[in-house]
């Protein structure tokens, strides 16, 4: 009921919208996706399992009723008789307290991994978003470097044929423009294909609007190291086989339990002025000693799971602090090649303004003033495609250590 309420709220937004939103997809990703549909499923489970193991708490209560006669006898009448019993039986290693224990500790790592799933889905349709943008981007400028491209190579042929150029200058001119057709052809192709992708994970349709360009800020400070939820799940994880551990541990012990019970029997159905009833209590211990070789098995399974729970635990710390280490490499990289890519475009831009007051007064060819768009368009490329890679490398710190995707989920 939730998720059909969000989506009646959103999908309205959306399809009245001019353009889509990244915040509207993600919310729509985290209500209809079907990650969040499995994961919810899988914690309404764990949510039920708890549940259970509480109410192995509760005494176990039964009722009769009977009614019967001896045939052989010939009786005419029938017997009636009926009861209500009430047991409970308290363990040394009572399964019930193990049991609950677990039973916790699960609900715990149900509720991370709930918390890492929407951490999961927001940082995956960024990134197929942003994938969607940069294509977009690179599909517009391949566009107009393959129409200058083919007005540069009409020139060369006019040159060519006029004898101011070699076949050589055609060849490659036309080279070039081969070039620029598979590029539109790949990037048209991958645009559809990045649409396709986020809109299949969205579970909706697309309407075919455009994408807007969400708001970044490239973060000048260091992101802090901190254990991610991966971390958080193995070390309870590591608690359920410490647990485990001394539940086998108290296996070695005489087995003692604390049993009551009350019984209630009566000869009629409801004649509750006539009837019997018991009162029980008893202490119990047995010593097992045919087990005892299958309880030290258990107990050294028990151990050796331990051990596992540790080395994982110890491996996925070094496997996180060796990500945070190269993910920060990574990002100081990009940072260094976004500015010096955003200086390369600076220039480019300049050229290409001094190309056009040295054509307007004719000191250079229009070949030439074509070439210099093709090359702050190039230019332009590189700078985009170095700024959507640094968004996603920003953000893919954040999923890695278990921060807010974009500062909200």
């Amino acid at each position: 009921m939730k998720i059909l309420f969000s989506l009646l709220i959103l999908l309205p937004i959306i399809c009245f919208a001019e353009q889509y939103e990244l915040d509207d997809l993600i919310e729509i990703g985290l209500e209809n996706s079907y990650d969040i549909k499995n994961q919810d499923l899988s914690h309404k489970n764990t949510i039920s399992s708890m549940r259970s193991s509480w109410l192995g708490l509760l005494p176990d209560i039964t009722a009769n009723a009977s009614a019967g006669k001896n045939i052989i006898k010939n009786e005419t009448d029938w017997s009636r008789s009926s009861g209500i019993s009430l047991s409970k039986s308290i363990y040394w290693d009572d399964q019930t307290y193990f049991s609950i224990r677990l039973a916790n500790i699960n609900k715990k790592n149900s509720d991370l991994n709930m918390q890492n799933m929407k951490k999961y889905i927001a940082f995956n349709v960024f990134s197929k978003y942003i994938s969607i943008l940069e294509a977009q981007k690179s599909l517009q400028i391949q566009e107009k470097n393959l129409l200058l491209q083919k007005k540069i190579t009409e020139q060369i042929q006019v040159q060519y044929d006029s004898g101011d150029k070699s076949l050589l200058d055609l060849k490659q001119s036309e080279i070039s423009l081969l070039d620029y057709e598979i590029a539109v052809a790949e990037y048209e192709n991958d645009l559809k294909k990045a649409r396709k992708n986020l809109f299949l994970y969205l579970n909706i349709e697309d309407e075919g609007l455009e994408f807007s360009e969400p708001d970044f800020v490239i973060s000048d400070q260091e992101i802090e190291y901190s254990e991610n939820i991966d971390i958080q799940t193995k070390r309870n994880d590591l608690k359920s086989s410490k647990l485990s551990l001394f539940q086998d541990k108290l296996n070695f012990f005489p087995d003692l339990s604390l049993t009551y019970s009350y019984s209630y029997d009566n000869d009629s159905y409801f004649d509750f002025s006539n009837y019997d009833d018991s009162h029980t209590l008893s202490l119990n211990a047995f010593y097992p000693i045919s087990d005892l070789l299958e309880r030290r098995e258990s107990y050294s399974r028990a151990k050796n799971n331990l051990k596992i729970s540790e080395i994982d635990l110890q491996e996925k710390e070094n496997d996180l602090k060796n990500d945070y280490e190269n993910l920060l490499n990574d990002i100081q990289t990009l940072k260094k090649s976004y500015e010096l890519y955003q200086e390369k475009k600076d220039l480019a831009a300049e050229n290409l303004e001094m190309a056009q007051k040295q054509f307007q007064l004719g000191i250079i060819s229009l070949l030439d003033f074509d070439r210099a768009k093709i090359d702050f368009q190039n230019a332009e490329l590189s700078y985009i495609n170095k700024h959507y890679e640094l968004m996603r490398k920003q953000e893919e710190i954040n999923y890695k250590l278990s921060h807010k995707i974009l500062g909200k989920w």
